[in-house]
């Protein structure tokens, strides 16, 4: 039900030439096919995607979440712990035979990296949610050890790791109490990208634009020299 409403305002946003779209989350997760088809979704959308974790974004969450461009969290929110488990026909989780449970596994662990590549996310950051074997490092500071899924709070989500000079934010890109309040931030980045992606020609343009008054001045100072000297054929023709 969950994926025929996405595809429904998918469509309506682009209907409408929606410069963003925003998925509201809080999911402890969902159904393994759904969310592969949801990735796919998201994966084909070519205005910018923004998750906003109002709570929990685990499991399925998590994987969706990291499918799109940007990821904002509420004060006291989480997302991670991806790892799929089986679930009996009453509701309640059951264990997994070892060689069914690393077929989830391998195969879980692939779409979230894939999600995460696609909208340049860290794919072993993505992983980590998946697969509790493995330990996950930026350069030298541990992020999570071993035996350990990933998940993360906002807090946790959005500290910056790095070496320095290459500083950037772990997963989120910031906290926020409401959509209204990711609106105006959104609104905000655009600007400035807008400013950033000013062309050359633009820039020359603006150059040529303030040096307007000099440059007729010095015509009209080619053209005078050439009257008053004729002849010469060269002020002139510069200062035409």
């Amino acid at each position: 039900a969950l994926l025929y409403v996405i595809r429904r305002g998918v469509s309506e946003a682009e209907r409408e030439d929606a410069k963003a779209i925003i998925f509201s989350m809080d999911t402890l997760g969902g159904r393994l096919d759904a969310a592969t088809e949801i990735v796919t979704l998201l994966q084909k959308i070519t205005v910018p995607t923004y998750t906003f974790v109002e709570k929990n974004a685990i499991s399925a969450g998590a994987i969706i979440a990291l499918a799109t461009d940007h990821i904002y969290m509420s004060p006291a929110s989480v997302i991670g712990d991806a790892m799929p488990i089986m679930m009996t026909p009453t509701g309640g989780a059951q264990e997994m035979p070892d060689a069914l449970q690393e077929k989830s596994v391998s195969a879980v662990s692939a779409l979230i990296r894939a999600a995460a590549q696609e909208s340049g996310h860290d794919p072993q950051l993505a992983e980590k949610m998946v697969r509790r074997e493995v330990e996950y490092r930026i350069g030298d500071e541990l992020i999570s050890p071993t035996n350990q899924l990933l998940t993360l709070t906002n807090v946790e989500a959005e500290r910056m790791v790095g070496p320095e000079g290459q500083k950037r934010k772990l997963l989120s890109s910031g906290t926020v109490k409401s959509i209204d309040e990711l609106l105006v931030v959104i609104g905000r980045e655009g600007a400035v990208r807008k400013e950033m992606t000013v062309t050359s020609a633009e820039r020359i343009a603006r150059y040529i634009a303030a040096l307007a008054p000099l440059l007729l001045m010095a015509g009209l100072l080619g053209i005078y020299i050439e009257i008053k000297t004729p002849g010469l054929g060269l002020p002139g023709i510069l200062g035409a």
